[in-house]
């Protein structure tokens, strides 16, 4: 008989109208709490995702898949570029000049990140993606001028007029090394012409740090002809960010000389911004570890629903233990009966969830005004939604099984 006996019956309590209406009314309610709980918890898990993903988003529009670095000091040979060409796994590269630098629009002045790129640098990051005013020409133009292009920041900051027909011009000036500023002054600094061509918003942060001119414009500015910061690399299609990583630094390293081979390191995006991910990740986990307690509370609304329908249903009992079935049936009759509440409410919290976070994904019901995004980010991860399930079924087994035995055990001693 196994199982069989337990689960026909149990699923004939379930279905078939009780002798009680509040009976009734307490399964309804415990299926109705348990739904609202995982609805709640498909919802928030996916509300984690969207941001993880937007972060990736935002600091990608500005970081390559991976970058070579220097492990001390600032900078590496320019040379060393050629080594990534044609390399198994590497769609695309191009080198990068960053440092402080002061920017100056008449009389205002600011300290900002000045990146040296080139005009193929949207080639491994779509910051063209990100311009919101003029062109990204940096590298490349028509004009015949140095072009730069600007965090919206910065450019508030400065004052820079768009209005004009031409680029308005302004000033970057850099420490000349070896000068110092109490002895030469004004000396003390190298200073270029600059265009601004374009304008660029990711977000609050970036806007307000960094602006983009020509490679061989921020090697002169700082003196470092034939220098770089890094190497920004992008991925080919079906590679992963660490195999490439690996690879590349293995391939470089059987290139190099030892005292140069020891002199970089290999970054991935995920590596450079590991922190806000592993803050993401854990906030995540404790809202799912959180919720999970409030799953188990909820469970206790089960424990009423069952001890009503023991009572309601205590004839029926002494009539099936009269017949000879077993202790054992009897308690699995009951806790297949609270399971069976769980798994009813756990699909259709999950059924629900998904539904609103694929109707916000696509609809954006949850707009953010004056935010990066016009909509509230989702993104729905069967993993969450499987681990949402097992815990809902867990619960529910685990703690259908220990109230009907301690339930059942009460009523046989009852006279």
């Amino acid at each position: 008989m196994g199982m069989r006996l337990p689960l026909r019956l149990a699923l004939r309590y379930l279905v078939k109208r009780r002798s009680s209406t509040m009976v009734h009314l307490i399964s309804g309610i415990s299926v109705l709490v348990i739904a609202a709980v995982t609805t709640a918890m498909v919802c928030i898990l996916s509300a984690f995702n969207g941001i993880e993903d937007l972060v990736k988003t935002l600091f990608g529009t500005l970081d390559a898949d991976l970058a070579v670095v220097p492990v001390t000091g600032q900078v590496l040979p320019e040379g060393w570029g050629t080594h990534l060409d044609s390399l198994e796994g590497v769609a695309t590269w191009t080198a990068v000049l960053e440092d402080e630098c002061v920017a100056r629009d008449g009389e205002t002045v600011r300290v900002a990140s000045l990146l040296g790129v080139c005009a193929d640098y949207p080639s491994v990051a779509p910051i063209d993606q990100a311009v919101v005013e003029g062109e990204y020409m940096v590298g490349g133009n028509d004009l015949g001028v140095s072009c730069a292009c600007l965090g919206l920041g910065v450019r508030s900051e400065l004052g820079i007029s768009s209005n004009e027909q031409e680029p308005p011009v302004f000033s970057l000036s850099a420490p000349i090394r070896g000068r110092r500023l109490s002895t030469y002054r004004e000396r003390a600094f190298r200073t270029i012409p600059m265009h601004a061509c374009g304008t660029f918003s990711i977000n609050a942060d970036l806007d307000t740090r960094y602006l983009m001119v020509p490679l061989k414009d921020a090697q002169s500015l700082l003196a470092r002809e034939g220098e770089v910061s890094r190497f920004e690399v992008k991925a080919a299609p079906g590679w992963s960010q660490d195999d490439l990583a690996r690879h590349v630094e293995s391939h470089l390293k059987t290139l190099l000389s030892d005292s140069d081979a020891r002199g970089f390191r290999v970054r991935t995006r995920d590596e450079k911004h590991k922190f806000i991910t592993q803050t993401n990740q854990a906030e995540k986990w404790a809202t799912f570890a959180i919720l999970s307690f409030i799953l188990v509370v909820a469970a206790f609304n089960i424990m009423a629903s069952l001890t009503m329908l023991l009572l309601d249903k205590k004839e029926d009992l002494q009539v099936l233990r009269a017949m000879g079935l077993p202790q054992a049936q009897m308690e699995s009759t009951f806790a297949l009966q609270g399971l069976a509440i769980n798994v009813i409410g756990g699909l259709s919290g999950v059924a629900l969830g998904s539904l609103l976070i694929l109707g916000q994904a696509t609809y954006g019901w949850l707009t953010l005004e004056g935010s990066v995004v016009p909509a509230y980010p989702v993104r729905l991860a069967w993993t969450d939604v499987l681990g949402t399930l097992a815990v809902v079924v867990l619960v529910g087994g685990l703690g259908s099984a220990s109230m009907v035995r301690l339930l059942l055990r009460r009523l046989h001693t009852q006279p």
